[in-house]
This record gives structure tokens, sequence and C-alpha cells, in this order.
């Protein structure tokens, strides 16, 4: 049901009466928020409510600036408006859209390019994220609940930080970036046209952070995720491209189910998710490590 509150907000913004707002009913609902459907004479429409929790899991000043950056460089046709204070959004509403579908090889490719568009687009964010760092500040808000009493979990944040230190050593270049990049958050119109919505957590990263989310979350498979990174550079990448990148899908990984055992922490549901999270981060830590040990052993003797 639409939250009372919604009806004044939406009158406000579109100027429209109570009476002129029709067809009200809930989309599907995300980790984070809450949205519905609703319809005025002028056209169709999303409400978008933060959902609990969201005042300490994200910046909404730096999110409403993502929302104008991105509108203004043709990457999300959908943002109206939202209220920095309160969180909640006004969006318009993609009639007939669709998801995109991360085991569609061109779709994917496409969504690669996008993602490499607005890493080249030059714009700047006055915000800041780093999936380690993010991470980091989720344990801190579950420290201040009480212990971690998670199996395994030390030794799992001790390999994050080692991870961490090998990916930032590689000065990758730091751009603007979505940092909340998979399917969900891609829609294609009528017209064919792709629109990357939920700026929530953009911010100015290095460059291999959508990839890790999009692997993670579109829950790519190890070969599904090196075509991907290849549509990306639009050519294969050298191995230390590869290791660099999949260090942020390890990382993506650990970030977002520390987010999870947050989330879970202060009455909110995961689901499935906090699995999915840990099983990339516990897949793909190792072998990371391994790959960057080989890395610095071929620099200690000339080869690299």
């Amino acid at each position: 049901m639409l939250p009372s509150c919604a009806y004044a907000h939406i009158s406000s913004v579109l100027e429209v009466s109570r009476d002129e707002i029709t067809d009200i009913w809930p989309l599907k609902q995300g980790l984070t928020n809450e949205s519905w459907h609703f319809t005025t004479p002028e056209g169709e429409y999303v409400y978008r409510q933060p959902g609990v929790g969201t005042e300490d899991l994200v910046d909404r000043e730096a999110e409403v600036e993502a929302l104008k950056l991105a509108r203004s460089i043709g990457l999300d046709g959908t943002f109206i408006y939202e209220d920095v204070k309160q969180g909640w959004k006004l969006s318009r509403f993609l009639v007939d859209c669709r998801e995109l579908d991360a085991r569609d090889a061109e779709q994917v490719a496409c969504a690669m390019r996008m993602a490499r568009t607005l890493h080249e687009s030059g714009a700047r964010l006055a915000r800041t994220f780093d999936f380690y760092e993010e991470g980091k500040r989720y344990d801190a808000l579950l420290r201040e609940l009480g212990p971690i009493e998670v199996p395994g979990y030390d030794e799992l944040a001790a390999k994050a930080d080692c991870v961490a230190a090998f990916a930032h050593a590689d000065g990758a270049p730091v751009c603007i970036t979505h940092n909340d990049f998979f399917n969900l958050n891609i829609l294609i119109d009528r017209s064919d046209r792709m629109h990357l919505i939920d700026w929530e957590y953009a911010g100015m990263s290095d460059y291999a952070h959508d990839f890790g989310t999009f692997t993670v979350c579109c829950k790519l498979s190890e070969s599904e995720a090196d075509a991907a990174l290849a549509a990306y550079f639009g050519r294969i990448p050298t191995f230390a491209e590869r290791c660099h990148n999949f260090a942020f899908v390890a990382l993506a990984g650990w970030c977002w189910y520390l987010w999870s055992l947050y989330k879970e922490a202060v009455g909110g549901n995961a689901g499935e998710w906090k699995e999915i999270y840990l099983s990339y981060a516990v897949r793909y830590f190792d072998r990371v490590i391994s790959g960057y040990e080989g890395i610095a052993q071929q620099e200690e003797r000339g080869i690299a």
C-alpha cells in the first residue's frame, strides 16, 4: 500500500490532486527500498520510499548529485525528483520495459559499453566510494550493535585486507562509477534504449567497481565474467588487468555481504543474497591473492 505521506509528496512535485493519483500497485521490491507504480493525467510514474536502516547506509545528497549528473549525460532518462532529507524519489515509469538479461551476451556487451561511457565521461562527483572502505564502515556499524560472531569472519576479513592492499597498489584509474551496476538497475525501454537507474552508491572510484558488482549481482560464472570483461575493454584483458578486476569481484562480494549482515542486524532481510555475496568473496579471495603473488614473483625475476 502506498504510504499516506506519498500523496502529498507526489502532489507537490507533479502538481496534481490526490484524486488524480490512480492505478497504484507495488513494483518488485528491492533490498534497500520499496517502490510503487502510479498514474496521473500526465503519465505513469514510480514513487520510491527508502527502506529500514537506509539512513545509515545511503548518502542521499550524493545520490541526488549522481542522479542529476546521470540525467545530464543521458544514462538515466527516468529521474524527476528526490527529497534529500527524507530519501523519497519520483521517476518516470518505463512502459513495457524489461530488465537486462545477464545471460544475453549482446545485452551484457552493451551494458559494459555503457559502463565504459560512464567511466570515460570525465564527470566528477564530490563523493568517493570504495568497496573495502564501505565494507569497513558496515563492520563498524555492526560492532556498535555487539560482537560479530560469524564463523570464519576474521579470516575472511584478513583476506579482504590483503586483496584491497594489492588492488589499491595497482594505481588504476579513478573515475565516476555507479557501484550498484547490475541487471535489475539496467532497464531497456521499448526503443531498446538502456537506462541505468538507482544511483544510491555512485561516487569516484576505481573503474573496476562496476565490473565487480555486475559479476556478483548478476551471478555470472567465471567464463561469463571473462566475456563481460573482454566486452568492457574491447579486447582480451591482460593477466594483470584480469587480476585487478577480479579483485573487485571479491571485494564487491565482501562489501555487500557485510551490508547484508548489518541489514539483518537492524531488522531487515537480505534473503538469499547474503550467501550469494559471501560465495563470491570466498570463491575469489584466494585466487586473486595467488594471482597477485604470481605477478610479484615475475617482477622479481624481471619477467613482467
